[in-house]
């Protein structure tokens, strides 16, 4: 899977109707009227009056790659975005002239698998899907911006519209922006708001058959442009839906399952009894932290230290199975607890009771999230009562100010996708599971990274049915994800079903970091984030002298800041 990669150059200020000129160099890009570059094997689609959809698209009504785009008859860019998030689906951007004011507009889908990020020079607008090719354009670009920084680390779960990279910032999926008139207001053309609950609730059995049905075809769209792919098996749920879906379209697949070398990590007997099951081969890796270099960002080239940094190795072990597969991309499960509501809280509870009143069904859900938290009777009963006094005014996005300074515990944060912004219920367990998704976006793997990855549960159609599916029934039976569990029970071996939790590369990491404990420590004392007063030295200091076989949470914190150092100097070399 090659990267998607283009630059397109506006002249600013002032509109112009001017058609877009395609140059075959990016360094060719700042013309008098508007410009794009893009990768040869970068999909460009034309549509009527010069418009162009960068990216990937596939059919709402066949779930295959688009020949062709509907050109409407209608010259309005807004109604034009509108009919194009309403009949396709996948990883694009969407370059539209308004031919009724004269100016161009752009689209990110909704999806968020193709990143867009505009920076301003005087006399241009650019944008992008990696920021790497905006070097060179201006002085101001390419630099670290430490306030940036400092949010980021402040809420580093959370992605924000501001990179890390001065002046550079992200658009947000599925809003329209104006380019050539910065002050028109950007209009909403798609928002999780739009497919909350309506009405009364599907049964549980129709809804877990309109998954199944919905994850084999997006699993079998992906599947069809990439050729063979291999499945990254955690042995959990989520990595097994995919496989069973990969299974039920009859696509061609295999499984890649990564261990750690001792058993608290090891997951390869689920990963072997699903691949058995679905008759398909299974490469097994061990993390080594032998392969892992301290010194080098797992998050190279992206415009935020969002990965976390013992991820090259895991990018390194999945890439080397994957060319031994004959595969073209790794799919990966990231994001699919968030997607299928893992809630741990009476959130279902209020809910039921909020749409159906004291009924019998709401006794279930209680007993249903009583399993799911290990809680007895009353203690939910009393976490009910008090999600329902819940204050709308309480963060919904609580900071993380350990080993910051108080300049940098204070840089402002936006988010890039604003629904909880405009959704002020915070009793509602809806709520929570747009939190979960928004949790995830800094974690997907998309079509712009660089990497041959990819999260296809973050895809549209799959984002939205989920949003649409109350926050009970995924906790039907008192298990968790209740609803994808039940829709490939008949594919999954019991011992993956039965599972609600899963062991990770946690020894992996406390093992790198004591192996690397020097280099790290002398990275973060005398580092650009201490220069530049993110980080408190001395806080840092005293974090450092943690012991690492007990104290994990400070180890994965002190490994997100070695990430963030690592990321800052490779754009400042």
């Amino acid at each position: 899977m090659m990267p998607l990669r283009f630059v397109l150059a506006f002249p600013s200020p002032g509109p112009t109707s001017e058609k877009l000129t395609v140059v075959d160099n990016p360094r060719n890009i700042r013309g008098s009227g508007p410009t794009i570059w893009h990768d040869p094997r970068t999909p460009c689609a034309e549509l009527a009056d010069d418009g162009k959809v960068l990216g990937i698209t596939f059919s709402r009504e066949k779930f295959r790659q688009a020949d062709h785009l509907d050109a409407p008859s209608t010259r309005n860019a807004e109604a034009r975005a509108r009919r194009l998030v309403r009949l396709y689906w996948g990883g694009y951007c969407a370059i539209l002239p308004d031919r009724e004011s004269g100016s161009w507009t752009v689209l990110v889908d909704p999806s968020g698998l193709l990143p867009v990020y505009r920076f301003a020079t005087p006399t241009h607008v650019l944008l992008t899907s990696d920021p790497a090719l905006l070097a060179g354009f201006h002085s101001g670009a390419m630099s670290v911006c430490f306030q940036a920084m400092g949010a980021h680390l402040l809420r580093p779960e959370l992605r924000q519209r501001l990179t890390c990279l001065r002046g550079i910032e992200e658009l947000t999926p599925g809003i329209l922006y104006h380019l050539d008139r910065p002050a028109e207001p950007a209009r909403t053309i798609w928002s999780a708001l739009d497919f909350l609950p309506r009405g009364p609730a599907p049964a549980f059995e129709t809804a877990a058959e309109g998954l199944r049905t919905l994850a084999v075809a997006v699993m079998g769209s992906w599947s069809d442009l990439f050729g063979r792919v291999s499945v990254a098996a955690s042995g959990g749920v989520d990595s097994s839906l995919i496989c069973a879906a990969l299974a039920g379209a009859g696509e061609d697949f295999d499984c890649v399952t990564v261990a750690t070398a001792d058993r608290s990590g090891d997951e390869r007997a689920y990963a072997r009894e699903l691949a058995a099951k679905l008759q398909v081969r299974c490469a097994e890796r061990l993390y080594d932290s032998a392969l892992f270099d301290c010194t080098r960002p797992a998050s190279a080239r992206l415009p935020r230290p969002a990965r976390r940094a013992f991820l090259s190795v895991l990018d390194a072990v999945l890439n080397d199975a994957m060319q031994e597969l004959g595969a073209t991309v790794v799919l990966d499960g990231n994001g699919g607890d968030n997607l299928f509501c893992f809630l741990h809280s009476a959130a279902p509870v209020v809910d039921r009771l909020r749409s159906e009143g004291v009924s019998k069904g709401l006794a279930r859900t209680v007993l249903d999230m009583c399993r799911i938290t290990g809680c007895s009777v009353p203690t939910m009963l009393k976490a009910t009562l008090r999600r329902l006094g819940r204050r709308q005014s309480q963060e919904w996005w609580p900071p993380d100010e350990r080993f910051l300074t108080p300049e940098a515990a204070k840089a402002p944060w936006e988010a890039l996708t604003p629904w909880l912004d405009r959704f002020e219920d915070r009793r509602s367990g809806k709520h929570d599971h747009m939190r979960l998704i928004m949790h995830a976006q800094n974690h997907i793997h998309g079509l712009s990274a660089g990497l041959p990855r990819l999260s296809p549960l973050a895809s549209q159609p799959l984002i939205e049915f989920c949003l649409s599916i109350p926050t009970w029934l995924w906790a039907e039976g008192g298990v968790n994800r209740a609803l994808a569990r039940t829709a490939f029970a008949s594919d999954l071996p019991a011992a993956i079903l039965g599972r609600t939790s899963k062991a990770g590369p946690d020894s992996f990491i406390r093992d790198s970091f004591a192996a690397n404990y020097a280099v790290i420590r002398e990275r973060l004392l005398d580092g650009l984030l201490a220069a530049h007063y993110v980080i408190d030295r001395s806080a840092v200091e005293r974090a450092l002298a943690v012991d690492s076989f007990t104290d994990e949470t400070v180890i994965d914190r002190l490994l997100d800041l070695l990430e963030a150092e690592n990321w800052s100097r490779s754009w400042t070399r």
